[in-house]
């Protein structure tokens, strides 16, 4: 059986991941105070309970097998892109999208 299934608590840290990806957008574009901060920093939460927690159930949840692995790569991939886009709409500014 899949752990995410017997083990609640990854799929709701994954969750939090993406909530935390949306919020750093939300922040990003529209540039609160501290803005500067905030967003790296839940960018960086979601980097964490995303890719480390894919990467933590690959390696040492499911015994190395090699869907959990090609499915750490595949977050890994989507999260490098988002973090792409993220940037991307830094440096063009919300306006100039």
């Amino acid at each position: 059986m899949d752990l995410r299934r017997t083990q609640p608590q990854l799929a709701l840290l994954s969750l939090l991941g993406n909530i935390s990806l949306i919020a750093s957008w939300a922040v990003l574009l529209t540039r609160p105070s501290g803005w500067e901060v905030v967003g790296p920093v839940l960018l960086a939460v979601f980097l964490v309970l995303r890719v480390g927690g894919a990467w933590f159930y690959a390696l040492r949840r499911s015994g190395g097998s090699a869907v959990a692995r090609r499915n750490a790569l595949f977050t890994t991939a989507i999260a490098a892109v988002a973090v792409g886009l993220w940037v991307f709409t830094l440096l063009r500014g919300p306006g100039r999208l």
